[in-house]
């Protein structure tokens, strides 16, 4: 008998340095330019890492404006474009917080969401994850395990 649940996609593990913010918002531009609607991608790294560099440049490739900041205080901010980017910030909730309970189910029938500080979430939600942490000096390291097609933009695909 057939089953009606579909095996998850296998992800592809990448690091790419990045030598300054426009080379991490071009990452993120390239990315986003692939997002469709439901894909969910974990942001990890420390204060100061530069996730939010990262989400400036999807929300660009997505289609979307230029006024990009961390919702810290907002805990969510919706960046319309070709594909609505819901922005998460979860720095100030407590671990295991579930996102059904900020409507991510709903953002996630017609957008995509990059939620930053991810780790402070319920296990379930998100189909990619990208940890950004220093290398050296102004250099970042960037940590991608993404499906194929999203993986693909990245490597000039």
């Amino acid at each position: 008998m057939a089953s009606d649940i579909s095996e998850p996609e296998a992800l592809i593990t990448l690091e790419l340095p990045s030598a300054s913010a426009d080379q991490t918002r071009s990452l993120g531009s390239r990315l986003g330019a692939r997002l469709q609607p439901g894909d969910c991608i974990a942001l990890r790294g420390q204060l100061g890492a530069g996730k939010t560099t990262l989400v400036q440049g999807i929300v660009a490739g997505a289609g979307g404006g230029h006024d990009v900041r961390s919702p810290t205080f907002l805990l969510h901010a919706v960046h319309p474009g070709r594909v609505t980017v819901h922005h998460l910030d979860l720095y100030r909730l407590p671990e295991d917080t579930d996102l059904l309970t900020l409507g991510l189910d709903e953002a996630l029938q017609d957008g995509v969401a990059v939620v930053e500080w991810a780790d402070r979430a319920a296990p379930g939600w998100f189909n990619g994850e990208i940890e950004i942490s220093w290398a050296s000096g102004q250099e970042r390291r960037l940590s991608f395990h993404l499906a194929p097609r999203l993986a693909e933009a990245l490597l000039g695909g």
